[in-house]
């Protein structure tokens, strides 16, 4: 399970860059926010597969991933270690967005 306090950095092929900061739990949850947007989610079975629904707050709604108001991200780790992971998939119901997900880590949780 990969689990703490993460900077990630989105690229989608819409040619668009977000960043934020993302904390994994133990249980398998993710939870974050970025300037505009919010996100919560799940690690699925494996721990290599992420199911993330990203909810628009506030400011520009032309985003990461379009205007939508709200989308849910379909990912698959690619790599990963202590240091962090890279991930990719798309936007469920927009498979031709594809994302990037570059997740560094910044510190562990405490128990």
């Amino acid at each position: 399970m990969r689990t703490g306090v993460f900077l990630v950095t989105f690229q989608s092929s819409l040619a668009t860059v977000g960043e934020a900061v993302v904390v994994c739990d133990a249980a398998g949850g993710v939870h974050g926010a970025g300037c505009t947007h919010a996100f919560h989610g799940r690690w699925c079975g494996d721990d290599e597969h992420m199911e993330v629904e990203v909810l628009h707050l506030s400011g520009e709604e032309s985003s990461l991933l379009g205007g939508l108001p709200s989308l849910v991200l379909d990912l698959v780790v690619t790599r990963g270690d202590e240091a962090g992971f890279r991930a990719a998939g798309t936007v469920r119901g927009a498979d031709e967005v594809h994302v990037k997900v570059l997740a560094k880590r910044v510190c562990d949780l405490v128990a």
